[in-house]
């Protein structure tokens, strides 16, 4: 049996069109392919050479056609393949849909569409990955590329193989995202004893968030014991070495007193730090300092200004707030709703109540009792109990609750 690197499962039916594809395989990667050609006798001898073709293969391609997929042969083709762990791609010849025993098999997967043009291109691209070649002269960095290439992809399995690969060359950023790989369960089964020894490998090379991951391990308790102090300790590491979000994480162990005593002003000047320096998370943070006087004076109107910066459905909400009460700024209802329907798109409750505030008195938009209605409704679905307070009166007063019942400051 020759050296190959693909297996080709399909139909007799669809031979010409298939030896076609074996042979731009070849011309456009180099890879071989094996392909029952001239057919096989039944009995043992079919088996093992079929079983043995598949063993030998490190990618099934399995050619989709009306023809295939009735095919009891293909079908034990495939399933042979992925019960040995082998990866199998589909490709669809003709108009075909896969269904029936792969979708059972496999549920719904990305296939190759090998008529479109563009798809085309990309199962040429991807097939160098899925069998993990490389020129011979690719160093730690080429190799580091295509992985991220892949990472980014979410073709997690063939993006560790090159991560994996540029590692044995002590590539830090390599390591750090093997370490993603074991903490988030991409490519691998979550495992967050062997995210914490990547990362390390990683930050013993000063790599700064391989460092604040590691501070996030100790933070949660994850494969190591639960300690803010280590936390604390690993943050300072990686600003040290240049991150921002770890002065974003600092300034909240000092925030919420964790691995040191609370301390407002000190959260104040780690959240400043690192919104000057563009963080979003962090302008939001010293934005609500501001907006309760926590660390610094109160002041709506640079609580408004970090707020608007930022973004996010927290700031949005704010913002709204701010408007919904003149704080700040001139009290306007129209520009409060406005923000309340940006913050609701990521499901925040306090925007749904304050939502349902608006339409209930016609505030910035026509009242609207059936509207009002729906947001209390979903506040109170979201753990917003003063919803669940204000429906009860709603519906005690059948819909006609006096504005003055309600003061909301």
């Amino acid at each position: 049996m020759k050296n190959h690197e693909i297996f080709i499962s399909y139909s007799r039916k669809d031979l010409q069109q298939v030896i076609s594809i074996r042979d731009e395989i070849k011309e456009k990667i180099g890879a071989e392919s094996w392909i029952d050609i001239k057919g096989i006798e039944s009995g043992d001898q079919f088996i093992n050479k079929i079983v043995g073709a598949i063993d030998k293969a490190k990618v099934v391609l399995f050619m989709v056609s009306e023809a295939s997929m009735k095919s009891e042969y293909a079908q034990r083709e495939v399933m042979y393949a992925k019960n040995s762990g082998k990866k199998v791609v589909p490709v669809i010849l003709d108009n075909s849909q896969l269904q029936g025993w792969f979708l059972f098999l496999f549920g719904v997967v990305d296939y190759i569409d090998i008529n479109n043009p563009r798809q085309k291109d990309k199962f040429f691209e991807n097939m160098r990955g899925w069998l993990g070649l490389a020129d011979n002269d690719e160093g730690p960095v080429d190799l580091f590329d295509v992985g991220l290439h892949y990472y980014l992809k979410h073709d997690y399995q063939v993006a560790l193989d090159w991560l994996m690969r540029a590692a044995k060359y002590e590539y830090a950023d390599a390591q750090y995202y093997i370490g993603l790989c074991y903490c988030f369960g991409h490519g691998v089964d979550i495992d967050y004893k062997k995210a914490k020894e990547w990362l390390m490998k990683a930050a013993s090379q000063n790599h700064a968030d391989a460092e604040e991951n590691i501070g996030l391990l100790y933070k949660h308790g994850l494969g190591v014991k639960r300690d803010s102090r280590e936390a604390l300790r690993w943050y300072r590491k990686a600003w040290g070495h240049g991150s921002l979000s770890a002065q974003y994480d600092i300034g909240k162990c000092y925030y919420f007193g964790r691995g040191v005593d609370i301390d407002y002003q000190e959260a104040v000047r780690w959240f400043a730090m690192a919104a000057e320096n563009g963080l979003a998370k962090a302008m939001a943070s010293l934005g609500y300092c501001y907006f309760e006087g926590e660390g610094v004076p109160v002041d709506y109107k640079k609580a408004l200004y970090w707020f608007e910066k930022s973004g996010g459905s927290t700031a949005s909400y704010h913002i709204g707030y701010c408007y919904y009460h003149g704080l700040g700024v001139k009290k306007n209802y129209k520009k409060a709703v406005s923000w309340f329907e940006k913050a609701i798109k990521t499901n925040h409750a306090a925007s749904e109540y304050y939502l349902g505030l608006c339409y209930y008195y016609g505030y910035g938009v026509k009242r609207n009792l059936s509207a009002a209605i729906v947001h209390f409704r979903k506040a109170v679905k979201q753990g917003y109990e003063e919803a669940r307070e204000i429906l009860k009166a709603i519906d005690k007063d059948a819909g006609e609750v006096p504005p003055e019942k309600f003061t909301i400051l």
